[in-house]
């Protein structure tokens, strides 16, 4: 292939639609008209002999060829910025730039409305999307450019991921006023005793408190799993259920007919680490699972 014949900026703008699916949202995203989008989109296909993007109802879809195309064009795209290096200045009083962060709803309630200040003051014209997603989904985002960040809990990020910790979570179990059993203090014996309600997104019953469980060859009970934290006291107040969650979460409402307690320490204090490869960057949280750093 004749390098001389490829315009760098239609791969731009195919990574740029590949992360939108949405013609108007690409072009957004490169600071482009959507007309000038549709005319680098139909060089694309000149160029590859391929439709790569099909129109449909809430956007446009990537073709099979596209798919197959994504990682080795996103590849060169990382390894020509990381050669030109600081060439391409970021300014924030200026960018226009969208960052997408992979978070969860308690560490979004938790940082946000102390970041968003600074950020509205120091680049005011960036704009911030935050999205939940499955751990699983997180790494491969990251690789693929569709997030920038991830604040979250990643303890098993490949070495491409680069990883800083953030902050320690605290973790607090949570039970009824009237548990039959569990009122002066919470013992792991009567930890392991009790159901548990774990909160997460995941859609399963295993947490991170249930890897440490493991890891000692014991074992909790989880009765049930659920992705909301608001539903958690009303459910808590009338069973004999334990819920153990980041104080942080305990702390956003008032928490009715519901008493805490340490949870019985199984391990050292974990941080929360973060992460990225080239342009992006994830920042696994102490380990929680899911939803709102429930274990």
């Amino acid at each position: 292939m004749n390098l001389a014949a490829v315009d760098l900026n239609l791969l731009v703008a195919f990574d740029a639609l590949l992360s939108e699916r949405s013609v108007s949202g690409a072009a957004a995203r490169i600071g482009l008209s959507q007309p000038a989008m549709s005319k680098r989109l139909a060089n694309l296909r000149r160029f590859f002999a391929d439709d790569l993007f099909i129109r449909h109802a809430e956007g446009v879809r990537p073709t099979e060829k596209a798919l197959d195309l994504a990682d080795p064009i996103r590849a060169a795209l990382r390894q020509i910025q990381d050669a030109l290096g600081g060439f391409g200045h970021f300014s924030p009083e200026r960018s226009e730039r969208v960052f997408r962060i992979a978070t969860t709803d308690h560490i979004a309630a938790t940082l946000m409305p102390r970041l968003i200040p600074m950020l509205r003051s120091a680049a005011p014209t960036i704009s911030i999307v935050l999205r939940s997603l499955h751990r699983q989904e997180i790494v491969d985002c990251l690789e693929k450019g569709s997030i920038d960040l991830a604040i979250t809990i990643l303890p098993d990020a490949p070495t491409t991921i680069k990883r800083a910790s953030l902050f320690h979570v605290k973790w607090i179990s949570i039970v009824s006023t009237e548990h039959p059993e569990i009122r002066d203090g919470l013992t792991l014996e009567l930890f392991l005793k009790y159901p548990h309600l774990l909160v997460t997104h995941v859609g399963d019953l295993k947490g991170y408190i249930d890897r440490l469980l493991d890891d000692r060859g014991l074992k909790r009970t989880v009765a049930m799993s659920l992705p909301y934290a608001l539903a958690v006291p009303a459910i808590i107040a009338d069973t004999d259920m334990i819920c153990t969650l980041s104080a942080n979460v305990i702390r956003l409402a008032d928490w009715p007919r519901v008493r805490s307690f340490r949870y019985p320490s199984i391990t050292p204090a974990i941080r929360k680490p973060c992460s990225g490869t080239g342009r992006t960057t994830a920042i696994p949280v102490t380990p929680g699972s899911g939803g709102c750093l429930s274990a």
